[in-house]
Order: C-alpha cells, then structure tokens, then sequence
C-alpha cells in the first residue's frame, strides 16, 4: 500500500454541499435539454419509437398498470406472456418507474423521464463517491459531468434502457475500492492493526444496500461487480497481508449474489414448475468473441465526432470489411477518461511505486480490460463455465469510471499543490475542461440546431399509431387479434434480422381490453401453438385462429418481401371475402381484418360440430423442447432439425383430464461413426439406444398420461471420440412427427 495518505476532504458545510451536488446536477439537465434540444420534445409521445424501446416500453406498462413486469395477460394470446423464462431483474430501475407512473399515470412520459434523470443521477452517485475519496467540489464535479455523458450513456440510450441507468455502478465500485484501501467490509481494525468481524454498523448497512442495489440493477453489472470485487480482494490480500480482504470482498459478493437469487426468484419458481427453457437465452461460449470489448474502440474518438480531423480516424477504423463491429463500438471514453486509463494501465505494467488511488484502480483496470477484451478472461469463462454473459464489451462502463477518476485526480493533485493564483484557477479550469470533455465526448447529433428532430418524427409515428389502434379497440373491445407476421419473442432468431421485431406490441401499448398473441414466450406453449397456426396455409390458419377464439387478424406487411405481402393479402381476401370489416393504417402497409363474419360462416357451416372443433384444437398436445435443445430451421420446420447437447429435456403437455395415446416418428443421429449412448427416461417414455450418423427411423407408441411430463434425454459419446466440437451438437433430433391414435389400440396402466 501507498505511504501517502489519501487527501483529507474539506470540513464539512451541509449546505454548500448540497448545493454543489445539485449545480453540477442542474448543469446536467440543461446540457441535455440543450445538446439533443429537448425543449422541443414532446415528452408524452417515445423520444423514440423503434428497436429494442418496444421490447421494454410493455414491460414498464405492465409495470406501472399492474405492479409487476413479469407477467402481462393481455400479451401472448391464447396463452399469457410471462417472462420468467427471459428474466429482466432490473427491479431497482422498475420501481422508481413505477413512482413516476403513479405521478402521471402514463408509461410514456414515465419512461422519458426516467431516461433524463439518470444523467443527473449519475453526476450524483459519480460526484459523491469522487468527493468521498477526497477530491475538491471542482473536480469532483467535472467527474460527475464526465461520467455522466459517457458515449455509452446516449449511444446504448433508451433502446438498451437499463444499461443506460448506470448510476449504481459509482456505489459499486466505492465498495470495491474500500477493500483496496484496507477499509474492509464487514470487517473492524484495531489499535493494534488486526482485523476482527463486525457485523452491525452503519457502514456494514450501507454495503449491503449498495449491493442489493447492485443486484437490482442489472445481472450484467451484477456479475462485473462481482468480477471486481474478487480481484480486489486479491489485489488486498497481497498488499495487506491478510486474508481477511479476501474474506470481506467475498462476503460483499455474497451480498451481491444473494440480491441476485431474489430478483431471479419469480424465475427460479416458475421454472422449476414448469421446466428450464434454454430457448429464449440461448447463448454460445464463441459470443464472448463476438461481442467483447476491443480496446480500439475505448481510446479512438466517437463515430461522427464533433472534429471532422478526429471523426475521420474513427471512420476509418469503421471499415466494413473490420471483423467484430457491433455494440462494442459504445465503448469509446472520450479523450480525457481514455488519457486516464492509459495512465492507469502504464502504472500497472510499469515498474514503478503505485500510489493511492492510482495503484488499485491501475490493478483493477488491467483486470477489468483483460476480461472484457476479445479472446480475454471473459472468452474463457463462457467456455469453462457459462456463455450467458456474452457482451463483455459493457464492463467498458466500469474502466470509464476508472479513467474519470484517475484524471480528475491528477488534476485535482496538481491544483491542490499549487498556491497563489494557480488554486484560483481550479474553478475556471474545471469549467474548461468539463466544456471540452463533453464537447469531445458527443457526437454530431448534439448542440446541432440544423438537425432533424427525430424526436418529432418518433411522437408522429406514435400519434398516428395511437389513433389506427383505437380505431381497432372500438370495434372490438375485449377481443383477442392474431398478429401476422410471426415473430419469436424474445430477441431475433439464429441468423435472421427482423427489423420490426417487437412492433407488434404497438398493439397492447395503445390498447386497453384487446389481446394480442404477439409476447409468447419462445419454447412454451402458446409459441408452439403459434408456430405451428402461423406456418399453414391461409385457409387452415383462419380456421384454427378462430376456433383458438380469436375475433381478429393484424398483418404487418412490412415485415414480408413485397411479392410475399400481396399473396397473403390477397390469399386472405379469397379466403374472407372482399366486404370483410377491416382497418387500414395511414402507411397503407398495416391492415386489421375482422375475424367475426367469418366466424359466424364456419359456425354455421360446421353446425354442432364447430365446438366439438374449438375444443380439439385447444386440447392439442404440445411438446416443450426446452433445455439442451436447439433449432436453426425457418419457422413451422423447427422438428425437422433439433440439435441437443450431452442432456436434453422435453415436456409434453396434454392438457386434458383423459390419457391419451400417440404415434412418434423421429430420427436420432450423431455427426459421428461411432455409436454413442442415448437413454430417455419419463413415466411414459423410457428407451435406450445406440447412436451415430448413420441411425435409422424410430417408432414409438405411448400414452401420455393428463398434465406436464418431462422427458429426459442423456447422450453419452463414445469413448474413442475424444475432442467434442461444441457442447451444444452432441446428438440431433430429426424428422419428428407425432399422431394420435385411438387409446385401446395401446397397452397403457390408463
């Protein structure tokens, strides 16, 4: 450790400071309002209205309507969406929503503002911590600045809206470098310099807090928080000597991960009722590659920077032909906070006295830039333990923080040495810099009064929405519309690019009593359902969507190829007839049809049998591929191809109260000449066979008692094959099919 004591804060003036926390606070709201001109927003419309803001705007609707994100009912028809297999534990960003949900009764407005205050928020917990490590109003206040409009901040913005909300990360690391300084959590010193447990006091309290808090703000920061509180507690018990630093950065993780397990508990319990689905996470250890952090991308200027000499040398490095560029280019610091780090990651290479703060920050930096960089720490993680953390490229947040700190120190330490008229410039100077850095830090977009108002074009599109979906609510209020096309939810399936993914949910977002089937979860029933309606032929879609009670269609022919888009539309005004109620949007490109004269035709042509039809289509038979399994084939061709790794789990699931018996055709194959050991096992389903590449058909019959049963598969590779090439391609399922055959034609204890 250093021999040169950490600064002594000034003494204590509660006023003032609290007014120097709220006009740096203030100076950020207004660079805001003036840099992205939001004084000509309209902050009851989506700043902006696209991508990833409409996977989150439902959950924050639900949110402040119901009290929880995690279940919606009017999402997911026939079914209900629940998210517990795509658990987004942001509790802590959930609930200060939800106070400002009760404020205006509106998810809109509240989502704005939600996204302005982090800015603020963040020059407070940023500020705050730097003040608490001894830095001066003016330099701890240019932190704040700094911290605050990171690139990472307005880039991720409200698509990537909870990473945005980085204001917890300060706190976080504050903890992280107590254990650095040899101020243990949950540990006292003596006089006489040893450290004994203590359990209750107010800063104990105050851990626990920051890392419930941490917990609560994201699994991604969770999981970096905890990265760097172990290597901190390395970094502690070399240079302290005990491994007691060890012992408190552990308890501190364990706070963290405790928090943790119950923000996951609704998913916890929901899956181990219902089975693990590996579907709607499903994550590959070679993504760690794909979107790690490089470290170009940390020191390089922002894309479209205010400079055109500095823009081009980020154009230049964005060539289309440069592998692994995605959301890794938000990484960039700005020049300041990058001139920090390069200090910092010097000190820790050179061979030369570390100081506090600079030595740990310099230990935790390199750390922290080893695991996010590509084929880094990170890389081999998600291949020897999980490939669910997969953007590492976000721990960029954490190193920014970092550079801040280490250049506002400087600078703060060269003023504070300086008498005379040089201390009198700390003000004017902090003032300078904090102009360049946030000039630097900014792109073209801001402080440009020639620019379109994006905003406007976003609160446009909302309004013209928000009067086409009323116009389907009064028509039908209370009825439930199938949306077309099909897409998966969550997130875009394996090699495709669906660029209206989550618009469908415009639907829920502007209706109050309507159900949408648009939000079931991929890998549960209602999806297989789903994919299974969505990939018939218009006459048997139309059919089984209203036996399935549905009184509506919605087509969003954008999402077609132009050729594919008339021959729906047309197929289903054959099908319909050309007087069928329907709604057109003003884009000419959206078009709801009314479901209920064609319901009444096929009633009345199918007479009594038409319910004896509603009830067997609601009774189908569904079967779950969930954990371990994977499918790469376009939609209604999934059980032509599964993939599945050494274990696999199915649920089938007869929702009647009578067994039932079935037929199963399937092929079991392996990619290799030697023949591997497959068993299943279930209470209706137990085999064991030999596998490879070369496997012939199977044909099971067996009856599936009433409720959910799961089916394990267990694939064991043959012992000459040595090298497996990925953990998930162990053993495939193809060709599966599956009919139901009359009960006594099968041997069954039913």
């Amino acid at each position: 450790m250093s021999d040169v004591p950490a600064p002594t804060p000034e003494p204590s003036r509660p006023l003032r400071a609290v007014g120097a926390y709220l006009l740096f606070m203030l100076a950020s709201v207004v660079i805001l309002v003036v840099g992205l001109r939001l004084d000509r927003a309209d902050l009851w419309a989506p700043l902006q209205y696209d991508g990833d803001v409409l996977l989150i705007l439902p959950m924050v609707k639900s949110m402040i309507e119901r009290g929880s994100h995690w279940r919606t009912e009017r999402l997911g028809a026939p079914g209900i969406q629940e998210l517990h297999d795509f658990p987004v534990v942001d509790h802590l960003h959930f609930y200060l929503i939800w106070v400002l949900g009760q404020i205006f009764h509106d998810p809109v407005p509240a989502y704005n503002l939600y996204h302005i205050l982090t800015y603020p928020l963040t020059v407070l917990t940023a500020m705050y911590v730097l003040r608490h490590f001894g830095l001066s109003v003016p330099f701890a206040g240019l932190g704040g600045l700094l911290y605050a409009f990171q690139p990472y901040h307005y880039l991720r913005g409200l698509s990537h809206y909870f990473l945005a909300a980085y204001f917890v990360v300060p706190l976080t690391l504050m903890v992280t470098l107590w254990v650095c300084q040899g101020r243990l959590p949950f540990f006292r010193q003596d006089a006489d310099g040893r450290y004994r447990p203590k359990i209750f006091a107010w800063d104990v309290a105050a851990v626990v807090a920051i890392g419930a808090a941490t917990a609560s703000a994201g699994a991604y920061y969770a999981f970096f928080a905890c990265a760097l509180l172990v290597a901190a507690g390395l970094y502690a018990w070399v240079a302290l000597g005990t491994w007691r630093a060890m012992a408190s950065a552990a308890a501190v993780t364990a706070v963290v991960v405790a928090a943790g397990v119950v923000n996951h508990a609704p998913a916890i319990a929901y899956q181990i009722r219902n089975g693990v689905n590996s579907e709607p996470t499903a994550r590959t250890p070679e993504e760690a590659e794909t979107y790690g952090m490089k470290l170009a991308h940390l020191v390089l200027p922002v894309t479209a920077h205010h400079s055109k000499t500095w823009g081009a040398l980020r154009t230049a490095y964005n060539s289309e032909t440069r592998p692994l560029q995605n959301e890794n280019e938000w990484s960039t610091l700005g020049l300041i906070p990058a001139l920090g780090v390069i200090v910092l990651v010097a000190l820790a290479l050179a061979p030369v006295r570390r100081r506090w703060p600079l030595g740990p920050m310099a230990f935790l930096t390199l750390f922290a830039v080893l695991l996010g960089t590509i084929g880094g720490l990170g890389a081999l993680f998600n291949q020897l333990v999980s490939p669910q953390v997969r953007c590492y490229n976000r721990i960029s947040i954490y190193i920014a923080f970092f550079g801040v700190f280490a250049s506002c120190w400087l600078l703060d330490r060269f003023f504070a040495s300086r008498t005379g008229w040089a201390r009198r410039v700390a003000w004017p100077t902090a003032i300078g810099v904090a102009i360049f850095g946030i000039w630097d830090q900014t792109d073209a977009r801001w402080f440009n009064t020639t620019a379109p108002n994006v905003t406007a074009d976003a609160a446009a599109r909302y309004r013209a929405d928000s009067a086409y979906f009323a116009q389907i609510e009064d028509a039908l209020a209370g009825g439930s519309v199938f949306t077309l096309p099909f897409y998966p939810y969550p997130e875009t399936p394996w090699g495709k690019d669906f660029s209206h993914l989550y618009d469908h949910v415009r639907g829920y977002l502007f209706t109050r009593t309507v159900r949408w089937s648009n939000g079931a979860m991929k890998g549960r029933e209602a999806d297989a359902w789903q994919r299974s309606v969505a990939s018939a032929p218009v006459p048997d879609m139309l059919r089984r969507i209203v036996l399935r009670d549905f009184d509506g269609v919605f087509v969003d022919t954008r999402g077609y190829t132009v050729a594919a888009a008339d021959q729906l539309l047309a197929e289903l005004f054959t099908e319909l007839g050309p007087d069928v109620p329907r709604i057109l949007h003003p884009d000419q490109r959206q078009i709801f049809f009314d479901l209920r004269p064609y319901r009444d035709r096929l009633r009345a042509k199918l007479g009594g049998d038409y319910d004896i039809e509603a009830r067997r289509e609601a009774e189908l038979v569904s079967v779950l591929w969930l954990k371990g399994f994977y499918s790469f084939e376009p939609l209604g061709h999934e059980d032509d191809h599964r993939w599945c790794g050494p274990t696999g789990l199915a649920i089938f699931v007869n929702p009647t109260d009578r067994p039932r018996a079935f037929r199963a055709e399937m092929v079991f194959r392996t990619f290799y000449e030697a023949s591997a050991d497959l068993r299943i096992e279930s209470d209706f389903w137990t085999d064991r066979l030999p596998v490879n590449q070369t496997s012939q058909p199977k044909t099971y019959t067996f009856v599936i008692p009433p409720g959910r049963h799961p089916v394990h598969f267990k694939c064991r590779q043959p012992d000459s094959y040595v090298l497996q090439e990925s953990r998930h391609l162990t053993f495939f399922v193809a060709k599966f099919r599956m009919e139901e055959v009359p009960a006594d034609r099968v041997s069954s204890k039913y």
